[in-house]
């Protein structure tokens, strides 16, 4: 390798590639200088924390379980947005002492709540059951609207009962999935009607 280094008023090689240098230095602290976030995106979107292996347990006002909920990754935005994901684990609790209420256990991909919304959506493979009516519902999203307390789905669905199966394309349900409404059912469902009272 041969470096020529000529004196006749002309830089030389080294004189080139130090200024090359100094302009990359000064381009990479200008980058550095500028917001972390593009100018489109909202600033509320910005993470505000993040964590992995994210459990929660939530209580009632009297300190007593309602909810845990478990998921691999957390990210917060500053606008209060949550999104979980990677091997959601949710178990529902009865909230009253005097009524004896099956826990109800929800698995899914990922969980997004929105704050502004109060409304909280769960996406991908998702199995909801209640093992002690044996009672299980598989569709990939779900949402459940936090101040009418109801579960809605406009995506196919599969609920089976240890007496039946039942398949369709939308939900409707009560928080407890005591109640639900299937839009387009399609299945033979069973149902035990009570003796009609006769004057």
């Amino acid at each position: 390798m041969e470096v020529i280094v000529e004196y006749n008023d002309q830089k030389s090689f080294f004189a080139y590639r130090s200024n090359y240098l100094i302009v990359q230095l000064c381009l990479a602290l200008i980058g550095l200088c500028g917001p972390a976030y593009a100018e489109n995106d909202a600033p509320d979107e910005v993470p505000l924390l993040e964590t992995t292996r994210f459990e929660l347990l939530g209580t009632d006002c009297n300190g007593r379980l309602q909810v845990t909920i478990k998921a691999y990754e957390m990210c917060q935005s500053q606008n209060g947005n949550v999104t979980l994901t990677d091997d959601i684990k949710i178990v529902i609790l009865s909230n009253k002492v005097d009524q004896e209420k099956a826990p109800i256990y929800i698995q899914a991909n990922k969980l997004l709540y929105n704050k502004e919304q109060s409304l909280c959506i769960i996406t991908g493979n998702i199995l909801v059951s209640v093992p002690e009516k044996q009672l299980t519902i598989r569709t990939e999203q779900l949402s459940y609207d936090m101040k009418q307390e109801i579960i809605f789905t406009d995506l196919p669905i599969i609920i089976a009962h240890k007496s039946y199966e039942l398949k369709g394309i939308g939900l409707r349900a009560t928080r407890d999935l005591t109640q639900y409404t299937v839009t387009m059912p399609n299945g033979i469902v069973e149902i035990d009607q009570a003796p009609v009272l006769k004057d």
